[in-house]
């Protein structure tokens, strides 16, 4: 079995690990004022935090559990046959399909990135909008209840998550940040599987360059180190600690232009240990996404600087993840440009 879906790695090292808040999601949703005022105030100075999950009914880690071994069998489908899932001939929204490794802008020789990854939509998932026959491979029919389950139980963290942020904020009830994330609509939310390749210790670049996440928020699940943040204070690289039963949650551009940055979209990236070759790693993630024509301009709270709109260009949610994949990609990447990429 891959040691991804056996246990928590640890390794035989000391490295730099960021001392994140950690924030229950029973105590949350059940309105505590106090979760909810440190979850705002670890959204404001990290942009990262923990979530635990552990008291959630045991169908989600289990989802969870079961998403592993699907990211063991669909990688080990053939190539070829995974690239009839090409998601860039597949998907233009870049919401389902394959993506080969090399394709992405990256610090590895011939500044590719090191690894493969594979995207499923939420609306596919949850049979939203016309989109429960979307095309995939046989391997993830057995899994779908797996990952409706997954998909049902973060979207409620995620309610409970933006219901406390937009209380925070003191927001209107037509400002909630929740009218624009709603689970039962269509929307470019996805769960992407990822497989990051074994590299040599000389090939020491980040295998998934420094970036900030083009959505609203990232649930992150890994058995295994690699994920960095910049460290808000430090302004270094920290490794993050994986944790069994918690999801990793990171705020993602969308939460921190529509705060004008006050709630801080997290940069990072993923490395090798220190003074260790880049191991095999399997992690998947839940990209929690405003819905495409949402006004990407701050919302009005008392604790929101206001910025002179007029001189900024407003796009849509939408858009923002069209400029987000052209940097993403190294055919498209350009130096110019590369504040999108990691958000400044």
């Amino acid at each position: 079995m891959h040691p991804a879906i056996s246990m928590i790695d640890s390794g035989e090292f000391a490295p730099s690990v960021a001392k994140l808040e950690t924030i229950c999601f029973d105590t949350l949703r059940n309105g505590d004022t106090a979760e909810s005022t440190k979850l705002f105030n670890a959204c404001c100075r990290d942009g990262i935090f923990y979530l635990d999950m552990l008291g959630t009914e045991p169908g989600i880690l289990q989802a969870v559990e079961d998403i592993y071994v699907l990211e063991e069998n669909i990688f080990s489908v053939a190539e070829e046959e995974l690239m009839q899932y090409d998601i860039d001939k597949l998907s233009p929204r870049k919401l389902n399909g394959y993506k080969p490794i090399g394709r992405n802008h990256g610090e590895l020789i011939g500044n590719r990135d090191g690894f493969q990854s594979y995207a499923l939509p939420k609306d596919g998932i949850m049979k939203l909008g016309g989109e429960a026959e979307f095309k995939r491979p046989p391997v993830v029919d057995s899994h779908m209840p797996s990952l409706h389950k997954f998909a049902l139980g973060v979207s409620a963290a995620a309610s409970a998550i933006l219901r406390a942020l937009s209380s925070n904020l003191q927001l209107r009830p037509e400002e909630n940040i929740q009218n624009v994330h709603r689970t039962n609509l269509p929307s470019p939310d996805l769960i992407r599987l990822l497989k990051y390749h074994a590299q040599p210790l000389s090939e020491r670049g980040s295998s998934h360059v420094p970036h900030t996440d083009l959505g609203s928020m990232t649930f992150l699940f890994t058995k295994q180190y690699g994920l960095q943040v910049l460290g808000s204070e430090s302004q270094e690289w920290e490794y993050v600690q994986p944790r069994a039963g918690y999801a990793t949650v990171n705020i993602g551009d969308c939460l921190s232009l529509l705060t004008n940055k006050l709630l801080r979209s997290c940069r990072h990236r993923v490395c090798a240990l220190p003074e260790q070759a880049m191991k095999e790693r399997y992690s998947f993630a839940y990209f929690l996404r405003a819905e495409d024509e949402t006004p990407i301009r701050a919302v009005k709270s008392p604790l929101i600087t206001e910025s002179n709109e007029q001189e900024k260009e407003v796009f849509t949610s939408g858009e923002w993840m069209k400029k987000k994949y052209a940097m993403l990609r190294k055919d498209t990447w350009n130096q110019t440009n590369n504040w999108i990429l990691t958000g400044s």
